[in-house]
């Protein structure tokens, strides 16, 4: 494991990444931080002024599903604005379903910057191998296979 929280694993077609933390916002920011480097390698060095925020509120039946769906999300919101979003700052995070509607949910600011070009294309974010767990150190993991 490295120190970024993600590391790239080696896959036959399709792009894999691992990403962990020891809290689930941890998890699920080195997950888009591992997608950030994905789509623009230099993104995550690059210094510049204009940064751009966007909003996100996501809602999902459980954990796993709410990191993919969360991902989705911003890799959408990636393609719309030509932004490779890098970092999110959680408004709100509810990892319990909600008694009114049974779902896990949300919310949050995602930065990131805008660029030329992506290094590589990410076309979806898959359900594949994902599975956010608990290891039996305490940290969250998962794998995320990106459709390219």
């Amino acid at each position: 494991m490295t120190d970024q929280g993600f590391e790239i694993l080696e896959h036959t077609a399709d792009l894999r990444i691992k990403a962990w933390g020891k809290t689930k916002e941890e998890l699920f920011k080195n997950a888009l931080r591992g997608m950030a480097y994905v789509q623009k390698e230099e993104a995550r060095i690059k210094k510049q002024e204009s940064r751009i925020t966007k909003k996100v509120q996501v809602k999902s039946t459980d954990m796993t599903a709410l990191l993919i769906d969360f991902l989705s999300e911003v890799l959408t919101q990636s393609q719309i604005n030509r932004v490779v979003f890098f970092d999110a700052n959680f408004k709100a995070f509810s990892d319990t379903p909600s008694a009114d509607s049974g779902q896990v949910e949300l919310e949050a600011e995602i930065e990131g910057i805008k660029v030329d070009e992506f290094d590589e294309d990410i076309k979806a974010v898959t359900y594949h191998e994902a599975e956010v767990k608990q290891n039996p150190e305490g940290v969250y993991e998962t794998k995320i296979v990106f459709d390219i």
